[in-house]
């Protein structure tokens, strides 16, 4: 008895969830067989959407990671499916409805078999923050969109006919039980739903219009009979083939030229269930896994085409239905598939029972509540740009249909986004060598020379991506370098560039003829692989013009050796600094020994005994003279050459922390305090 108990909030939650599950099923079924063509096969359109509503329920109840989770049949589908039925029927007029009932039939079923294939790969595969990247505009440039979709939809369920200029007046034509009958329902949903928190509002209302309009049709004296004739009520009619499956009298040519909005369709279901999952999160304060939605929505959906339903996927609004009704467990989306199940097997006549202007009632909520949420409350939240391109894809979904809107929206997000990444800060810093220097260490003479000289050689810390419009950008800035700033090494260093394309590369070729003019030494540093793939590919690699340095410091260096080789009219690349034991006051002593370096510095008596304890080594270039770790038991004089200080990052490559030349010391601070060799320490020259 206690287990009975146990279950019982369980069984009241899953009830509720049945019913409005039911009611919105019912609803996209006479959606998508609206019409004289369809409508007397709408026996099979609500097999197919009841199918769906228990199959999608029992699957996303087992394997979603919200126990309380409730799927089925969506609005935003349905408003695709209704125009790729529409669609159909078009292109088939003039055939036998039983063929058109079940072209349309056996695409629900492809369409919940193909969809729920790629979408439960997507998540197999672990893309669904992948699908995050449609611009935010878009989507609900969609959303708007799908719910004017709704909103013709419930046109047509009421008067017969689609949606348009020509025919906008039949709506006055229909009797008022029933277009009174659906704005009444819509305008009390609309009003309820934002002023009474409660999870049997949408059920309440749905019961007691229905109570209303057999109401107001007893006290109109219509019959059951006159009331279908008026088209309030559904007529049960079917003519051949049998309710589950279509029969082989389908126009395969007519199904393949619907490819368009199946994709559509694609992208509907997987954002759609993105952004429910994501709403779930918020509003229960719940991790929920995005992957494992998309898992549990794509197989659902492809066991639901396979029992003969349509597309269906995890629902926010029906899952925080259930929990608010009290469902504490798996069981109430369990029991709601059950439920689905029984009246799609056992109570299919009382279905014709529904009255047309409740379903169409609720279609018009659903397709306000989303204008509403897209097109209104997104003006006080959005910038006027965005807003103003939700509501172009929203008027040419209108006008042209739904591919057109939504690859319109992508093409004008895709240029805001380049236009506003344009306008970016893509220098990180603009380095002169007369303010910043490299970590190798100059006699006060080349020292002062720099600092004389050095706005002649510039480097450029880029950052970002480069594309097509920052690299146009980069190629202004470098010509005000060198025609008005006069210039004359440019280096470019690539370290905190996440990425660059063929356009760009295009453009260093740009600058590339622009440095050649102006006479202009190009040096790139700190390029990665990829990078230099790109730049190969596009031939501006290799170039024996322009210089490759391994990074920053080193790309300074090389600049800094021309400008003082140039200042001292010397042919050679490098200098020979000297830096004095201590302070570096010491001047040029390129070619002089150790004594006369270190004779200003020690008495003759204490230099004879100091040198006494050296011992003159010879080492070759790129030779390990001190590691990391090792004892600090000797001091090294440097007296021709240099010695470059290296210490190990994280990531196991080395960095430059200083290059010494003649006249300095190294070592000492090991050998002062006792301590192991902190750096690395390598021969740069012998």
């Amino acid at each position: 008895m206690s287990r009975l108990f146990r279950f019982a909030p369980d069984v009241t939650a899953g009830s509720i969830s049945a019913l409005v599950t039911l009611s919105y099923s019912i609803s996209y079924a006479v959606l998508i067989f609206s019409g004289p063509t369809l409508e007397p096969f709408l026996a099979r359109g609500f097999h197919v959407a009841l199918v769906a509503a228990a199959l999608v329920a029992l699957v996303v109840a087992l394997k979603s990671s919200f126990p309380a989770a409730i799927a089925g049949p969506d609005s935003n589908a349905s408003a695709i499916l209704a125009v790729m039925a529409a669609g159909l029927t078009r292109a088939l007029a003039g055939t036998p409805g039983e063929r058109v009932a079940s072209s349309v039939v056996l695409m629900l079923i492809l369409t919940a078999v193909l969809s729920g294939l790629i979408v439960w790969l997507l998540g197999l595969l672990r893309w669904g923050r992948l699908v995050r990247l449609i611009p935010y505009p878009v989507c609900g440039g969609f959303l708007a969109g799908s719910g004017f979709l709704l909103l013709a939809g419930a046109f047509k369920v009421l008067t017969g006919q689609s949606l348009g200029w020509s025919t906008v007046h039949l709506l006055a034509e229909e009797p008022v039980l029933a277009w009174g009958t659906a704005f009444a329902v819509a305008i009390t949903l609309l009003v309820l739903t934002r002023v009474v928190r409660h999870f049997l509002v949408l059920p309440g209302v749905f019961v007691t219009a229905i109570v209303a309009f057999y109401l107001g049709l007893w006290l109109s004296g219509l019959t059951m009979a006159g009331a279908r004739t008026e088209g309030l009520l559904m007529t049960p009619i079917e003519t051949g083939g049998g309710p589950w499956w279509p029969s082989l009298e389908v126009s395969w040519p007519a199904l393949v030229t619907e490819w368009r909005n199946l994709l559509a369709m694609l992208v509907v279901v997987v954002v759609t269930i993105l952004l429910n999952a994501a709403g779930l999160e918020l509003a229960t304060q719940r991790e929920v896994d995005l992957d494992r939605e998309l898992r549990a929505s794509g197989l659902a959906s492809l066991v639901s085409g396979l029992g003969g339903g349509m597309v269906g996927y995890l629902s926010v609004s029906r899952s925080l239905l259930n929990a608010r009704a009290g469902a504490t467990s798996r069981a109430a989306g369990v029991w709601t598939a059950a439920l689905c199940a029984g009246i799609a097997l056992f109570c299919m006549p009382l279905l014709f029972y529904f009255p047309r202007p409740v379903l169409a009632g609720l279609l018009i909520y659903l397709g306000v509540a989303l204008l509403r949420e897209w097109v209104w409350d997104t003006f006080f939240r959005l910038p006027f740009r965005e807003h103003a391109l939700i509501v172009a894809i929203l008027v040419l979904i209108a006008a042209q249909g739904i591919i057109t809107g939504v690859v319109f929206g992508l093409l004008v997000a895709s240029f805001f986004f380049a236009y506003s990444y344009s306008r970016a800060t893509y220098i990180r810093h603009d380095l002169s060598v007369a303010r910043h220097r490299s970590n190798k260490e100059r006699t006060l003479e080349d020292t002062a020379l720099l600092q004389e000289r050095g706005d002649l050689a510039r480097a450029l810390c880029l950052q970002g991506y480069l594309f097509f419009a920052l690299a146009s950008r980069l190629v202004e800035t470098c010509r005000d370098l060198i025609v008005q700033a006069g210039v004359r090494y440019l280096l470019l260093d690539f370290r905190m560039v996440q990425g660059l394309d063929a356009s760009a590369a295009l453009s260093l070729s740009k600058l590339h003829q622009l440095c050649g003019r102006y006479r202009v030494t190009l040096i790139l540093s700190g390029l990665r692989p990829e990078h230099q793939a790109v730049l190969q590919q596009m031939r501006f690699l290799p170039h024996s013009e322009i210089h490759l340095v391994s990074d920053l410091d080193r790309g300074m260096e090389w600049m800094e050796d021309r400008l003082l080789a140039g200042a001292h009219g010397l042919p050679g690349t490098t200098s020979a600094p000297v830096l004095a034991l201590g302070n570096g006051t010491h001047g040029d002593a390129a070619g002089a020994d150790i004594r006369g370096i270190l004779a200003a510095h020690f008495s003759p008596d204490a230099l004879q005994v100091l040198l006494g304890l050296c011992e003159r080594l010879d080492i070759p270039q790129e030779t390990m003279l001190m590691r990391r770790g090792d004892a600090g038991d000797a001091l090294y004089f440097v007296e021709r050459g240099e010695v470059s200080v290296m210490v190990h990052l994280e990531d196991g490559k080395r960095r430059r922390l200083r290059t010494l030349g003649p006249g300095s010391m190294v070592g000492e601070m090991a050998l002062y305090s006792g301590q192991p060799r902190s750096a690395d320490v390598v021969t740069e020259t012998p």
